[in-house]
């Protein structure tokens, strides 16, 4: 029985899927027992001829290719092709330690594990293939429902990579990557929590979340800064979504998962902001932006100064940008200074 089944979308990964796939053929798990799955969504550099070279001399990768069409739709079919008792997405351009995930895949498998999580590193460095602690080295998770795991975790991740997932919880409760204009992990990964009977966690660190110099430069480009404030406003409205349908879910501790989910909410609310201001917004954009999320709720901000974000900075910071007027002046204060270089 094929035991795990690794889905990774692709576009434009040629600096770094040769890496992403070496760290997984480095894994101490028999190659009958998983499959590597890699669909191409439309790339046009030589991503898709070095995984055509790599497949040649290992047979459980496979490559599947399509016209661009985003990484939702991509997930999805990956979704649908995967063989595995267990799915792991993972991005391209990053890689995981050497020999890793053989004692998380066991501990889910003989615990029938919804969700499973562990730890992840960022970092700029391209060869941390190396675990400085192993997964039997620590003491066993706990098992708990998600939402237990919910109440009791704030800031738990929400990046899909941080989880194996249990293919027939998925096809059971018919989970799956909810089509928009943004790459969805965030209320994907929530809701798999809401349905979730049995959750782990182990701090082992075995994802490697690679921050290139490319995405150094594009953080840094206006263009890119305004796609991302699109993309987290339309996350604001799928988390207001997910707070609304929580009545329909028979999960305990529902008012501080709300609570829970509102902060997140309010947290993306405040760094929106605080992008479109970075970003060159002009005023009535901004103001077209702030009418937005009043309309849902998330403005002004209520739920936000909470845990690491209690101090005088952020607490000044919020009271300003709920104040139209202090915002707009902080706004022209910025373009002033972004002139003067």
């Amino acid at each position: 029985m094929m035991r795990l089944s690794i889905l990774i979308p692709m576009y434009n990964a040629e600096s770094f899927i040769e890496r992403c796939l070496e760290s997984l053929m480095n894994q101490n798990i028999s190659k009958q027992d998983y499959e590597v799955l890699v669909f191409n969504d439309g790339s046009n550099d030589t991503s898709k001829n070095k995984v055509e070279e790599f497949i040649k001399t290992h047979d459980n990768v496979f490559l599947y290719s399509h016209k661009n069409e985003g990484v939702i739709s991509t997930r999805n079919k990956l979704l649908k092709l995967a063989k595995g008792t267990y799915i792991y997405f993972m991005d391209a351009d990053d890689y995981i330690a050497y020999n890793s995930l053989s004692d998380v895949l066991k501990f889910a498998t003989q615990n029938e594990i919804d969700i499973m999580g562990f730890n992840t590193l960022v970092t700029k460095k391209a060869a941390l293939f190396n675990l400085n602690e192993t997964f039997q080295e620590m003491e066993l998770p706990k098992i708990i429902s998600g939402d237990q795991f919910l109440k009791e975790n704030i800031n738990l991740r929400i990046e899909i990579w941080w989880y194996l997932v249990r293919k027939d919880f998925l096809h059971k409760h018919k989970l799956a990557f909810s089509e928009g204009d943004y790459d969805g992990d965030v209320v994907f990964t929530l809701r798999l929590f809401l349905y979730a009977k049995k959750v782990a966690y182990s701090p082992v660190v075995i994802y490697r979340y690679f921050q290139s110099p490319e995405s150094t430069m594009r953080s840094e480009n206006k263009v890119y800064k305004r796609k991302i404030v699109l993309y987290f406003m339309a996350l604001i409205n799928d988390l207001n979504n997910l707070i609304k349908a929580l009545d329909g879910f028979s999960i305990k501790h529902k008012k501080e998962i709300a609570d829970n989910f509102k902060f997140r909410r309010d947290a993306f609310t405040f760094f929106t902001i605080i992008k479109m201001i970075k970003a060159d917004f002009s005023i009535k954009t901004i103001e077209e932006k702030l009418f937005e999320l009043e309309k849902i709720g998330a403005y002004p901000i209520d739920s936000f100064v909470r845990e690491e974000y209690k101090s005088f900075k952020y607490k000044l910071l919020t009271y300003a940008l709920n104040h139209k007027t202090l915002l707009f002046i902080l706004a022209k204060l910025h373009k002033i200074y972004a002139k003067l270089g």
